[in-house]
This record gives structure tokens, sequence and C-alpha cells, in this order.
């Protein structure tokens, strides 16, 4: 059995892969850096390194202190750590280079922000934070259970979506990018404020691809979507959702609906869902609601 009704296509899902967007940190440097430069060990101090010193990012990153572990190929920045260049800005309590490794990591209030001359502006907050330049993939982290990963897209138009979650993950290389644990996407839309809350939600941005997995739901003032999967296929112009039994309800011109179903397939450019398997449910329309018949009763 299968029904088709026509109202709001839910998924907003593309939405969210520029918003999950990765922020190199590299520029011209600081005018004013004044970090306290400290010495690891004093035996660190006389025994000779083995290596060539790389450029430290002493030169560019300021901070309380600044220490340089020669053997390890490290440094360690520990208070107000700050990088801005006018496009990047980076904050946190603590970082720690590694070059030996390729890796980058930062805890306490981390900060980072993306905001390239009359571009969109990428912001992301987190309690911890991890990058590896060889792999080009990291993760921002909650570490205080009444925090979240929040991230941040103002398109070139000022409009705003947010998002949150107990961790994200990306892969710059492949585009893609996780956020899981109570996530929750907002965004304003022509027909009000949109949320997507799930469990887990996955982004290939190059595929325009994006995957909403585990109590999934969509919602707009007027009309919601609950189901245990719901997907969105950009380049096909197609969502679907299905995974238990999935409901939707809301208003539209002809009346308010409640339908449940075992898939419901959307067609993004016609907005027109269709219900399928066991599908049961109700439209009512404001005009029989008023009709004389309905005193009898």
């Amino acid at each position: 059995m299968k029904k088709s009704i026509y109202f709001f296509p839910f998924l907003l899902l593309p939405l969210l892969a520029a918003g999950c967007a990765s922020v190199k940190m590299e520029g011209p440097v600081l005018k004013n850096p004044v970090p306290k430069v400290v010495k690891a060990t004093e035996k660190a101090k006389e025994k000779k390194p083995t290596f060539e010193v790389p450029k430290t990012l002493g030169g560019i990153v300021s901070s309380d202190s600044w220490v340089i572990y020669p053997e390890k190929e490290q440094e360690e920045f520990k208070g107000h750590v700050y990088y801005d260049n006018g496009v990047y800005t980076f904050r946190s309590d603590y970082a720690l280079s590694d070059r030996k490794k390729g890796t980058f990591s930062a805890s306490g209030n981390v900060y980072i922000k993306q905001a390239p001359a009359q571009g969109p502006v990428y912001e992301a907050q987190a309690d911890s934070g991890f990058y590896n330049y060889t792999s080009a993939t990291g993760e921002l982290r909650s570490t205080n259970k009444n925090n979240f990963v929040r991230l941040k897209y103002t398109d070139i138009d000022h409009v705003t979506t947010n998002a949150q979650a107990r961790r994200a993950t990306f892969n710059i290389n492949n585009q893609t990018y996780n956020l899981y644990q109570n996530v929750t996407l907002r965004r304003p839309t022509e027909y009000g404020l949109a949320t997507v809350t799930a469990d887990k939600l996955s982004v290939r941005q190059g595929d325009e691809y994006a995957i909403l997995e585990g109590n999934a739901k969509v919602t707009t003032p007027n009309h919601s979507l609950t189901a245990q999967t719901i997907e969105f296929d950009g380049k096909n112009n197609r969502s679907y959702a299905y995974g238990s039994r999935v409901l939707g309800q809301g208003k539209m011109e002809e009346g308010t609906f409640a339908i449940i179903a075992d898939r419901a397939d959307l067609d993004n450019e016609s907005r027109k869902v269709s219900f399928k398997g066991k599908v049961a449910g109700w439209i009512v329309s404001d005009e029989i609601n008023k009709a004389e018949i309905n005193d009898k009763f």
C-alpha cells in the first residue's frame, strides 16, 4: 500500500556539509607573538639535538609559556594559547605540537574559526581537539558531561546553522564528517526553524550524501518526521526514511495529518512524499471539521 502527499521536504542535511568543514592553521606570522620560552630540562639543554630543528610554531602561536622538547620534536603551549592571522583564529588553554608524529592536539576551551573575506564563516568549540597532518584526520570532543562540541556555519547571506554533539570526527581527504551522541542541528528556513536530531550524523560532502542514524527526527513548526534512519541523497535529489515504523505528522493546505508506515520516500524537488508498506493514519480537512454533520456527534 502506498500513500502520497505533498508538503515541505523534511530533510535539510546537505546544509551540514559546510558546517563541518575543517580549519587549517597556517598563515603569516603574528605581529606580536610574545610567549615565555622555557627549556624542557637542563639535560636537554646541554645535549646537542640529533636532527635539524624545524621551524617552530612558537613564532606564530602566543601563550603564557612555551616549552620546546628538542629530542621529541615537540612544542608545548600553556595558558591563553592563541593564533590569529585575520582569516584563521585558534584559542585553547593547552596545546601540543608533535612534529615527529605529525599531530597537533589541544584542550581546554578549544575554539576554531575560519572567516575568509566575503565568504562563509565556520566556527567550532570543544573541550579537546586532535589533528593528524599525515592522514588529514581529526576529532573534537566534549569531555565535560555538561558540554557539547558546537559547530556554527554562517553563509554569505548571514543565515546561520548551529549543530552540536558529544563528539565529531572528520577526514579532509575524503570529505567525510561524523557527529556522535545527542546530535542536534538547527537552521532557519522559509518554513520556520528546522531542527534535526539523531544518535549519529554522517556526511560525505563530495557525494552530497548524509544519513541520520538512531532515533532520527526532523521537525519544523508545521511538520515532523520520525524514523530509525533518515537518508539524504543530494545527487539524485531524493530522501528516505526507514527502520522501525516511520511517523509523519503535521499540517498542510488540505488539513492536518498523521501517517505511520514502513518507509517514506521524498522527492526533494517536487516535495512529494510517498509512504510505503503497511500504511495507517488519517488526514483531516478543516472544512470537514466545520461541517454541520459534526454537530450530531
